[in-house]
């Protein structure tokens, strides 16, 4: 393309430079081959923009194809992770009944041990979306509603979730320490969990983890995203 732009540039400069041609033939021809360059020109640019656009989409395909991977294995976390604080609220709750006239059980509170004892953090496989978003690619994503869901996913909803339960795990290590120096061993050799949870200072840590409703509802909020974000995946592959 370079050399044909090139011949016909030389062309009209020897047509200028003719003197056996007069003013109106040199204009004309002159203008043909102007004519000529500025189109050669801008069908390059339009094939090396079709070509460089095509090639931007098939990186966005790549990417989105990849994301859907990641996110349907973050949903099984996500759902297994809500489920998880569903179950420590109940458990923490039960403890902190509310009632002078409330005594543990040993039944309910084996019932309720797994969560006791039990540190549930989401951990997102967002390297994929990282090294996406770092390479500035983002704003290829050509549908503008997909490009948005996948901002808020991973730049709001999964942080706010961190926060969350950061802040829960951070309470939980009270009750964590408070076992570490009040758990004893009965006369058949098991831990007293049921004394050592009929204390104040047990009541009062437990009452401090009852509260779970903010960290389950952002998780939902996470696996509605989520579930978004790959329906508009398929819809824009034609996928199932």
């Amino acid at each position: 393309m370079e050399n044909e732009i090139k011949d016909h540039a030389v062309k009209a400069y020897k047509t200028l430079k003719n003197p056996r041609l007069k003013f109106w033939q040199k204009t004309g021809e002159i203008g043909i081959e102007i004519g000529i360059i500025v189109f050669a020109v801008t069908l390059s640019i339009w094939v090396h923009d079709v070509s460089e656009h095509n090639h931007e989409q098939k990186d966005v395909k790549v990417f989105l194809l990849g994301l859907k991977k990641d996110l349907s294995g973050d949903l099984v976390q996500l759902q297994g992770d809500r489920a998880s604080y569903f179950g420590q609220g109940a458990a923490f709750n039960y403890i902190a009944t509310p009632s002078p006239t409330f005594k543990l059980s040993m039944d309910s509170i084996k019932k309720h041990q797994n969560y006791l004892s039990n540190i549930t953090s989401f951990v997102p496989n967002n390297g994929r979306y990282e090294g996406f978003k770092s390479s500035g690619k983002m704003g290829n994503i050509e549908d503008d509603s997909l490009q948005n869901n996948i901002i808020k996913l991973y730049q709001d909803i999964v942080p706010s979730i961190l926060a969350s339960t950061n802040s829960y795990i951070q309470r939980k290590q009270y009750l964590f320490e408070y076992f570490y120096k009040n758990l004893k061993r009965n006369k058949d050799g098991n831990y007293d969990m049921l004394g050592a949870l009929s204390s104040d200072e047990a009541f009062n840590i437990s009452n401090s983890l009852t509260y779970t409703v903010e960290i389950t509802d952002r998780y939902e909020n996470a696996i509605k995203k989520s579930k978004e974000i790959i329906k508009e995946i398929n819809a824009d592959y034609g996928l199932k």
